[in-house]
C-alpha cells in the first residue's frame, strides 16, 4: 500500500469513529432528554392537581356568596312591597 492510500484509510477510519462517538452521544442525550420531559410532564400534572384542589375551596365561596347576595336581595325586595303596601 502506498503511503497516500494509507493516510486516506486512516482517515476515513477517524471520521467514520467521529461520526459514531457523536452519534452514540446524540442518542444518550435524547434519552436523557426523554425523561426530562416525562418527569417535567409528571411536575406539571401535580401542580395542576394542587391549584384544582386549591381553587376549588374558592369558587364554592363565591358561589355561597352569590346566593348570600341574591337571599338578601330577594329578602330586601319583600320587605320593600310590604312597605309599600303598609302606606
Amino acid at each position: 500500500m502506498e503511503f497516500t492510500q494509507m493516510v486516506i484509510v486512516i482517515t476515513l477510519l477517524s471520521i467514520a469513529a467521529c461520526f459514531v462517538s457523536v452519534s452514540v452521544w446524540l442518542i444518550l442525550l435524547l434519552r436523557e432528554l426523554k425523561n426530562t420531559i416525562k418527569k417535567t410532564n409528571g411536575i406539571l400534572d401535580d401542580t395542576k392537581q394542587i391549584s384544582n384542589s386549591l381553587a376549588q375551596p374558592f369558587n364554592s365561596f363565591s358561589e355561597f356568596v352569590a346566593g348570600f347576595r341574591n337571599g338578601v336581595a330577594l329578602f330586601n325586595s319583600l320587605f320593600e312591597k310590604n312597605k309599600k303596601s303598609v302606606k
